[in-house]
């Protein structure tokens, strides 16, 4: 018995698709079925079913981002506010 579909559009960046549909095509299926895959295991697992969390900076990255906002204060293209509430 054949399973009824669904069309799904959706909007994405052209790269990422490019680059998405290249990935599925590596390893052997279509970007559709990457995608049923992905929704299964979204159903299954209750929500994602990988950590989603902002990136934490590393040290260097932190005080680097730290500078470039001191930079910008020096400058007037930033003000203090701004950097305790970014």
């Amino acid at each position: 018995m054949a399973t009824a579909t669904a069309p799904l559009g959706n909007r994405v960046d052209v790269n990422l698709k490019r680059e998405f549909e290249k990935t599925a095509e590596d390893i052997g299926i279509t970007s559709t079925a990457a995608i049923t895959v992905f929704m299964k295991r979204f159903v299954s697992d209750g929500g994602f079913p990988f950590a989603v969390r902002r990136p934490v900076p590393t040290e260097a990255e932190f005080s680097a981002e730290m500078e470039a906002r001191y930079r910008r204060m020096l400058a007037g293209e930033e003000s203090e506010h701004e950097l305790v509430e970014a």
